[in-house]
């Protein structure tokens, strides 16, 4: 029974690491993926950047052919104001030339907006590229993580692999049914016992049950979560040691 919860025991320590190495070569790609899919969002929210700001530029620039046009005109009917003789002309044009100086007015406010907009937008597109530029490195880095975790991975599980054969063709099969049983519902299908608690659910275990186990001459699970107890050889009293 001894040598049965010791090979227990080490089944559990290499499913534990089978089970870490899987979730290494799987996590690093799932990492991969996420990357990746942000690489695409941000080659888009670039694409969209540049293009707003080609727009804001043919926009500031026909403001600033606009606001040209405007300011010839007012020169010109300034230039004229300077040799109307009658009154009435004079009021006219007079107006004229205040609402096309008006006008400047607002297409030059036009010309300020779209000017901090662009530089607004180039800010943004440059920490975009950025962005995008350190992406890329995270990811040519992962993939060379994941293929040197993946390539260590599979050599270690090709060792876990036959050392895991070796003990369950050792093991009786009653016990390893149980450990496989429990293992799948809990995740880890033996607790030790600690302080009297076992240590998958932190319950206190029956002293009757703790001096049966003690002995260690069945197999004795927690009642309440049903993982198979078991205790370390040092923390066993020495008259509850079976002889080797």
């Amino acid at each position: 029974m001894k040598e049965q919860l010791r090979l227990l025991e080490r089944l559990q320590e290499i499913d534990n690491q089978i089970d870490h190495h899987e979730q290494e070569m799987s996590r690093l790609p799932l990492e991969i993926q996420e990357i990746a899919r942000s690489l695409v969002v941000l080659r888009r929210e670039i694409s969209d950047s540049r293009e707003r700001i080609g727009t804001a530029e043919k926009e500031y620039g026909r403001k600033e052919q606009d606001l040209a046009s405007e300011q010839e005109k007012i020169k010109k009917s300034e230039r004229r104001l300077l040799n109307i003789k009658n009154q009435k002309e004079y009021n006219a044009l007079s107006r004229e030339v205040k609402l096309g100086k008006k006008v400047a007015g607002e297409i030059e406010d036009s010309i300020l907006a779209y000017m901090t907009e662009i530089e607004t937008l180039k800010k943004i597109l440059e920490r975009k590229e950025k962005e995008y530029e350190e992406s890329e490195q995270d990811l040519l880095a992962k993939k060379g993580q994941s293929e040197a975790i993946s390539e260590e991975a599979k050599k270690a599980l090709v060792f876990l692999s036959a050392e895991k054969e070796e003990i369950t063709a050792s093991l009786d099969r009653d016990f390893l049914k149980k450990y496989q049983t429990v293992k799948k519902f809990r995740g880890t299908a033996l607790a030790e016992l600690q302080s009297g608690s076992c240590t998958g659910c932190h319950i206190s275990i029956p002293p009757q049950l703790h001096i049966r186990l003690l002995k260690q001459e069945e197999m004795i699970t927690c009642p309440n979560c049903h993982r198979i107890l078991y205790v370390k050889p040092e923390n066993i009293p020495v008259l509850n040691k079976l002889d080797a």
